[in-house]
C-alpha cells in the first residue's frame, strides 16, 4: 500500500509540478499501516477514514514536495473506495488543508471530519459504475482544459 501512496505522489508531481523525493519511507510505511488499521475499525464511516488520511499525511512531511496534495488525494481515494466522494477540488480545499498542516495546528480530528462531511456525497452501490464514469469524464475534460 505504501508503494501506491508513493506512486500517487509521483503522479501528482508529474502532473502539477514540484520536486521528486522521499524524505521518510519508514514514516510512509507507518502512516499507511495506521491508515489501514483505522479503515478496518471504521468501515462504515468513510469520512472518518478520509479524516485520518488527511490529518496523517498533511501534518507529516514524508516527501520533498507535494505533501498536502498527497494528503488530499489519499483522503479522496480512500473515501471513494468506501463509497463517499469528496466533491471539493484541491484548489478550493487548499486553505483548509494548509490550516491542518500548520505546525502545532489547532484543527481537531472532529473539525476535519465535519469539513469532510459537508463536502462529501455518498454513492449507492447500484450507482457506483455510472458515478465513477461521470467522475472520469469530468477529470478528463478538466485535464483537456488545463492543457489548452
Amino acid at each position: 500500500m505504501e508503494e501506491m501512496i508513493i506512486r500517487v505522489h509521483d503522479t501528482i508531481i508529474e502532473l502539477s509540478g514540484g520536486e521528486h523525493g522521499i524524505r521518510d519511507r519508514g514514516g510512509i510505511y507507518n502512516s499507511t499501516y495506521k491508515l489501514i488499521n483505522h479503515q478496518y475499525k471504521n468501515q462504515r464511516n468513510p469520512t472518518s477514514i478520509g479524516t485520518f488520511a488527511l490529518n496523517e499525511f498533511a501534518k507529516r512531511h514524508y516527501f520533498t514536495d507535494g505533501n498536502k496534495r498527497v494528503a488530499y488525494a489519499i483522503a479522496k481515494i480512500f473515501m471513494l473506495v468506501n463509497k463517499c466522494h469528496l466533491r471539493i477540488q484541491f484548489n478550493e480545499a487548499v486553505t483548509f488543508i494548509l490550516e491542518v498542516a500548520k505546525y502545532e495546528s489547532k484543527v481537531t480530528f472532529q473539525e476535519i471530519k465535519e469539513w469532510l462531511d459537508r463536502n462529501c456525497v455518498m454513492i449507492e452501490d447500484k450507482d457506483i459504475a455510472n458515478y465513477l464514469n461521470g467522475v472520469f469524464v469530468t477529470i478528463t475534460l478538466e485535464n483537456d482544459e488545463n492543457e489548452k
